[in-house]
């Protein structure tokens, strides 16, 4: 009994027990119903404040450069441009933080400097810096470079500046070029040509252990790429210059820890692939090729500029030279050879024209001097029957219009094997030594002009009269099947 009445007392009290813990719990309950706007209110306060503070410790830790002195963190970024770049500056204006999109300093006008000489003017210079370390100016750390519209006016000495930044100690920051120019200047100060720089950049590849310099660049309207990259460990320097506009892709690589500078290069000129070997010196650039078919070699004069190549080809199309679409006229669209700078002269010997049987060797002459291109002294063969020369030939390029003028001469070694290929009627065969008469060639159009002819030395007015008459077609395009009529035409008109 007695032990029955001990269990029962358990049981209740543990039963007060319980129902004080849920009157407890419930009392809780309906204290923040009643209350819990005023609970939350003083909650979210400490939240705000918390957030407030980090958010304005965060701006005063970001916002502190503004508070440098601007003349002590001038010194330290051209100091630190020097130690890390190899470049010098000199401000012509007042240093601006700004922090967005990232923390950087901006100036005008800023000077690139190399022995105490002006070589590039910066419209608008921007210097990315690290977040840490933002408290002391003296700890600051350059982060990326942006130079937008500079101006470079670059001697041969100068190219320094662009050798010192391939040979910067590897580092994870970019320096970035926009809208920039290159002004190539001789002693005297005269302009020898422009590159524009629209695109540009200065890294470092970690993977392959390089310093590159890579450039979107335009030269007398060409568009090219340009890549240069310097591995410091194994003194092995590479190019690759790529245009598609002109249809020429050329690498080199080259081992610059040797004194003589000897390397191959690998082109690509027209979807066909060559090689050639080349050794660099202070004055000039000598080049060859090796290959027994299709070869050239050539010579580069530095000072004062002067180019000279001889091309050698066993076969090659006259539509790789003459179309319309021809990396020729390409070349003289893009203007490239029309600069008053520019001299050089180019052999083109070729033995067999593809596609025009007859054809055979092709001695083409480009003289260009001052910017004016001379085809004169250019001849090529028809079969062994007659020998085509140019003379007093010149191209001309205006706007968009190319034309070739000058005087054509026809010099006959073999007349009876030639009246035979064109079936000339016997009625029509005079005994003739030369022909010659003057001509204008419209690339544009593929369209010819002829006029004062010349048969033996003399002129002859029925000839002219043809002429005439050929000239006012608003077709006279020549090519195979024309040719053969056109010569019959002629040489009946002579024969009157």
């Amino acid at each position: 009994m007695i032990k029955h009445n001990t269990f029962i007392k358990k049981v209740k009290k543990q039963f007060l027990y319980t129902n004080t813990l849920i009157e407890n719990y419930f009392n809780k309950i309906k204290y923040f119903k009643s209350n819990y706007k005023k609970i939350l209110t003083k909650s979210n306060n400490k939240v705000v404040i918390g957030l407030g503070i980090v958010v304005i410790l965060t701006l005063t830790y970001f916002l502190m450069p503004t508070f440098y002195n601007k003349d002590l963190i001038q010194s330290q970024i051209e100091r630190e441009l020097a130690k890390k770049y190899n470049i010098n500056v000199q401000f012509n204006e007042d240093l601006v933080y700004s922090l967005l999109p990232t923390p950087h300093f901006l100036t005008k006008n800023l000077s690139i400097v190399r022995n105490k000489k002006e070589i590039g003017l910066v419209d608008t210079f921007k210097v990315h810096i690290k977040l840490k370390n933002l408290l002391n100016f003296k700890e600051i750390q350059l982060k990326h470079l942006n130079f937008k519209k500079t101006d470079f006016k670059i001697k041969k000495e100068d190219f320094v500046f662009f050798k010192n930044l391939l040979n910067v100690e590897p580092n994870e920051n970019k320096v970035l070029f926009k809208k920039n120019n290159i002004f190539f200047i001789t002693d005297n100060e005269e302009v020898l040509f422009i590159n524009k720089i629209p695109n540009g950049e200065f890294y470092y590849d970690k993977n392959n252990l390089n310093n590159i310099l890579y450039f979107k660049n335009e030269v007398f309207n060409i568009p090219f790429d340009l890549i240069i990259e310097n591995n410091k460990f194994n003194k092995k320097l590479y190019t690759e210059f790529s245009s598609k506009k002109i249809r020429l892709n050329i690498q080199n690589e080259f081992d610059y820890d040797e004194k003589s500078k000897v390397g191959l290069v690998d082109i690509l000129f027209i979807n066909k692939n060559t090689s050639f070997n080349y050794k660099l010196n202070d004055d000039s650039l000598e080049f060859f090729s090796e290959d027994t078919k299709n070869n050239y070699k050539g010579k580069i004069d530095f000072k004062p500029f002067y180019l000279t190549a001889d091309f050698f080809y066993e076969s090659l199309s006259s539509k790789n030279l003459f179309n319309r679409d021809s990396i020729f006229v390409d070349l003289i669209k893009s203007e490239i050879l029309n600069n008053q700078n520019l001299n050089s002269k180019f052999n083109f010997n070729i033995k067999k024209i593809t596609n025009i049987n007859e054809f055979n060797d092709l001695k083409l002459i480009l003289d260009i001097k001052e910017g004016l291109i001379e085809l004169s002294n250019s001849n090529f063969m028809w079969k062994k029957d007659v020998k085509v020369q140019l003379d007093e030939s010149y191209l001309t390029y205006d706007e968009d219009q190319i034309n070739l003028n000058g005087r054509i001469i026809f010099e006959f070694l073999d007349l009876d094997s030639f009246y035979k290929s064109f079936q000339v009627n016997k009625n029509y065969r005079k005994d003739i030594k030369k022909i010659e008469f003057y001509f204008v060639y419209d690339f544009n159009e593929n369209k010819i002009n002829f006029s004062n002819s010349l048969i033996d030395n003399s002129p002859n007015s029925n000839t002219e009269n043809f002429f005439e008459n050929f000239n006012s077609k608003k077709n006279n395009i020549i090519n195979k099947i024309t040719l053969k009529n056109f010569i019959n035409s002629f040489l009946q008109a002579y024969a009157g």
